[in-house]
């Protein structure tokens, strides 16, 4: 996202159509998001570069789904969220992609999320049968279509929560206050000029409440790291910039005390701050990122100090401990798990740790992989007998993107941009490149998405 706000418009239009793969999306194997089923702590949810990573077993064991099974490809990074009965969400370009059977189906949700940009989930914590998703979906010369979807039933239904927010936003991340559900924060970028912004209900969508940040931060991207469990009005927020000179990523840390009208900054990073949790009674604070790797603060003051170097892409705190989503090849481990407030870690998945998912016959995520799994094999280094297959891999297959008929990505699944440094970034581009003027890739879509 850094270099987005300096291009023109038609730089923007042909960093979109331009051609890319659409049976392989290139990128380094990394993991950067992990979320752990509500009602399951067994059940972990891992996104990667190459596709949905899957434990039902805390993480003895792995499987994987590619990205076309899912209905996305390129460079996108879905938000992934997991309700209380192991439905997954994932919130892409084209839609908000369901599975009710742990990744062994997966459809999209229908109206009013049908074909709209879902940039964003959340689950409640209090009840995680309910999530909502915003959706950020370009429509040219008119803005963004911006709404609140919520489901009360684990994803079976959607619906529109209150009124749309204005057509300026182009939103960004999505937050449910975990100790009052009608409360909730979005974050994005306002007009033409990228303004960073937070909006803010009472209601459930009914009115919302704009406030901008200091003219400071002017030229940051606003990303919601988190919300106080039991504080609604205290958010965490990261601010996603670059240095003076425009040439390096420097992210930084605010936290507001009043419910999103104010906010200070407590922490500048040494680079992008792709991880960010609370401990689960919300009295410590953990950050991370490539640079800084993990420190650790208590809420009360948010003095930083920092406990290890692991290349952080993502981190999530459960009674279980502190996950991390590290550097294979740096850290020793893909997601590791600490018990000691992230000094160290037991690597619970590597590369290499993955099998294609198993489902019952006639399942549509197994045949919708088959042509990907050589590929992605090859890539991590699995050897076939490690999951029951006879017969060599080869690198010359897909390595998970989605192919054209599946309904996935290639360069439109994506708007085709890759100028961002992390997952967040990406989906920045994609919905201000794509809302540029350039309806004719959203119609085009839309065609496509159709189900």
């Amino acid at each position: 996202m850094r270099t987005l706000r300096l291009l023109p418009a038609a730089l923007a239009a042909s960093v979109l159509f331009a051609p890319q793969s659409a049976s392989a999306n290139g990128r380094f194997p990394l993991a950067d998001q992990l979320v752990v089923d509500p009602s399951d702590p067994s059940h972990l949810v891992l996104r990667t570069t190459y596709g949905i990573v899957q434990s039902t077993n805390g993480g003895s064991s792995w499987s994987w789904t590619c990205e076309s099974a899912v209905g996305y490809g390129g460079t996108q990074d879905p938000a992934i969220g997991v309700l209380a009965d192991g439905t997954i969400l994932a919130g892409i370009f084209e839609g908000l992609a369901v599975s009710h059977d742990r990744g062994c189906s997966w459809a999209f949700a229908a109206a009013p999320l049908e074909s709209e940009y879902t940039i964003d989930v959340s689950v409640h914590r209090d009840d995680p049968s309910q999530a909502v998703a915003i959706t950020s979906t370009g429509k040219g010369d008119n803005g963004f279509h911006v709404i609140l979807a919520e489901t009360k039933d684990n994803g079976a239904t959607w619906s529109q929560a209150g009124n749309a927010i204005l057509s300026d936003l182009i939103a960004l991340t999505v937050d449910v206050t975990p100790s009052m559900p009608e409360r909730v924060y979005a974050s994005g970028l306002v007009g033409k000029a990228l303004a960073p912004a937070l909006e803010r209900t009472d209601n459930r969508g009914m009115s919302w409440t704009r406030t901008y940040l200091d003219a400071a931060y002017a030229k940051g991207v606003p990303f919601i790291a988190g919300i106080d469990p039991t504080n609604p009005d205290r958010v965490y927020l990261r601010l996603s910039g670059t240095t003076a000179d425009n040439t390096m990523p420097l992210d930084r840390l605010l936290v507001s005390d009043d419910g999103a009208a104010t906010f200070k900054e407590v922490y500048a990073g040494e680079g992008d701050l792709l991880g960010f949790a609370l401990s689960p009674d919300g009295k410590r604070v953990v950050i991370g990122g490539p640079k800084d790797g993990i420190r650790i603060a208590d809420a009360v003051d948010l003095v930083f100090e920092k406990v290890s170097s692991v290349y952080t892409r993502c981190l999530t705190w459960t009674a279980a401990g502190l996950y991390a989503c590290g550097n294979e090849f740096q850290d020793g481990f893909t997601v590791g798990l600490s018990n000691d407030e992230g000094k160290t870690f037991k690597p619970i998945y590597h590369l290499k740790d993955i099998c294609p998912l198993e489902c019952p016959a006639g399942a549509k995520s197994p045949e919708a992989c088959e042509q990907s799994w050589p590929g992605i094999a090859a890539t991590l280094g699995i050897e076939p007998p490690a999951c029951g297959i006879v017969g060599p891999t080869t690198s010359s297959a897909s390595s998970g993107g989605a192919s054209a008929s599946s309904g996935g990505g290639g360069d439109e699944g994506g708007c085709g941009c890759r100028l961002g440094s992390s997952p967040r970034e990406e989906a920045v581009i994609a919905s201000i490149a794509c809302g540029l003027g350039l309806g004719l890739a959203r119609r085009a879509r839309r065609r496509r998405a159709s189900r």
